[in-house]
C-alpha cells in the first residue's frame, strides 16, 4: 500500500487503553475547560480528549494554518503516550489527541488541508474497537494495537464497525526521515 503504512500490530496497547478507560470523563474535559478560548478549531467535537492542541493568534484566521501549539492540562497525565513516543523514537510531535467514535459512527471523507499539515506526518494508534479506514482507493480494517501512518493530504474516512466505542490516539509529527513509516 502506498497511502497507508502499517508500522506495527504488536506494540502493547493495553497500558494506554487502561489509562484512558480509567479517566473516561476526560473526553468531556474540553467542554468544561474555562481556558478553551485560547485553543483553535472546533472545541466540541464528539469524543475528543486533547493532549496537545493548535492555538490561534491574531495573525491566523483558521486553525488549519496555525503552527502554534499548546499542551493541555491532560498532557502530562497520559504518561503512557509519552512512553509510546519514546519507544518509537519520535523526537517531536505536534497536535495529539484521543478520539472516540461510537459503534456505527463515521468520520466523513475529508482532506486535512492548510499550511499546518504541509510538513506533518499523521499517525493513528488503535486502542479499542475495530474500524474500517479508507485513504483514497486503499482500505484497511484496523484492530486494537494497530499503529499506522497514512497520507492525510488525500481523502480519508473511518467507520466504527464494532459494537464498542473505537478509541484511537491520533497525532502529528513533523516530517523527519527517522519517523517510523519511512523505515518500512
Amino acid at each position: 500500500m502506498k497511502h497507508i503504512k502499517i508500522i506495527s500490530k504488536t506494540y502493547n496497547f493495553k497500558p494506554m487503553l487502561n489509562q484512558v478507560l480509567e479517566n473516561y470523563d476526560d473526553f468531556d474535559w474540553i467542554s468544561k475547560n474555562e481556558e478553551h478560548a485560547s485553543y483553535g478549531g472546533s472545541l466540541t467535537p464528539p469524543g475528543f480528549l486533547p493532549l496537545c492542541m493548535g492555538v490561534l493568534d491574531n495573525t491566523k484566521t483558521t486553525i488549519k494554518d496555525s503552527e502554534l501549539l499548546k499542551k493541555t492540562k491532560l498532557y502530562d497525565k497520559y504518561n503512557t503516550v509519552h512512553k509510546f513516543w519514546y519507544d518509537w523514537k519520535f523526537r517531536q510531535h505536534s497536535r495529539a489527541a484521543f478520539f472516540r467514535l461510537k459503534p456505527g459512527g463515521t468520520v466523513g471523507s475529508h482532506i486535512d488541508d492548510g499550511t499546518y499539515y504541509i510538513n506533518k506526518d499523521r499517525y493513528h494508534f488503535s486502542l479499542q474497537g475495530i474500524y474500517r479506514y479508507k485513504v483514497d482507493n486503499e482500505e484497511i480494517i484496523v484492530e486494537p494495537g494497530t499503529f499506522f501512518w497514512f497520507n492525510n493530504k488525500l481523502y480519508h474516512e473511518a467507520e466504527n464497525i464494532s459494537n464498542i466505542d473505537r478509541i484511537t490516539l491520533v497525532f502529528d509529527s513533523p516530517h523527519n526521515k527517522h519517523n517510523p513509516h519511512h523505515k518500512l
